[in-house]
Parts: structure tokens; C-alpha cells; sequence
């Protein structure tokens, strides 16, 4: 079951790697919450913490390549946006 668990965990994990991938395609992240992919990121490295503390390989090799694919993805996500420092810059940002 761990094998199970482990190669749908993985598969999962990289599904934001699609978002990612689009929002390149059309060069934009309006559409796209990062306040999601931030909380996104955080459950995976709070399970990955939680793998490494328990010593359990599943969950660390899954969490660990969702804590990667979410931290690309957000990446993409506020690269995409501009400043973070000006958030009023962002392209396609309204009030």
C-alpha cells in the first residue's frame, strides 16, 4: 500500500507543474490564487517536516517533490505578477 500511496502522492504532487506550464503559455497569473499556492506549499512542508521527524520515506519523497513543485509554481506565479514590494504593478492587477 505504501508503494500505492507513494506513486499517487508523487503524481499528484506534480499536477501544479500544469498550472505552471500555462500560466508560461500565456505569460499571466491573474487567474491564479497565490495566496492558494502559498498555503499549498506550506501543507506540503509541514508534512515533509513531518516525514523527515518519523523517518518515512513515502511521505518524504512525496511531500518533498510537492514542497518543490508548489515552491516552482508560486515562483512562477509572483515572477509573473512583478513587484513584490509593489503589488499595484502587477500586470492585470485591479483593486
Amino acid at each position: 500500500m505504501a508503494t500505492v500511496a507513494t506513486i499517487y502522492g508523487v503524481g499528484a504532487a506534480t499536477t501544479t507543474l500544469l498550472q505552471a506550464r500555462q500560466m508560461l503559455k500565456t505569460g499571466g497569473s491573474r487567474d491564479v490564487s497565490a495566496r492558494f499556492f502559498g498555503a499549498y506549499v506550506t501543507g506540503y512542508a509541514i508534512w515533509l517536516m513531518y516525514g523527515l521527524s518519523i523517518q518515512s520515506l513515502p511521505i518524504m519523497l512525496a511531500d518533498g517533490i510537492g514542497f518543490l513543485c508548489g515552491t516552482i509554481t508560486l515562483g512562477i506565479t509572483l515572477a509573473l505578477r512583478g513587484s513584490l514590494l509593489r503589488p499595484w504593478t502587477w500586470h492585470g492587477y485591479s483593486h
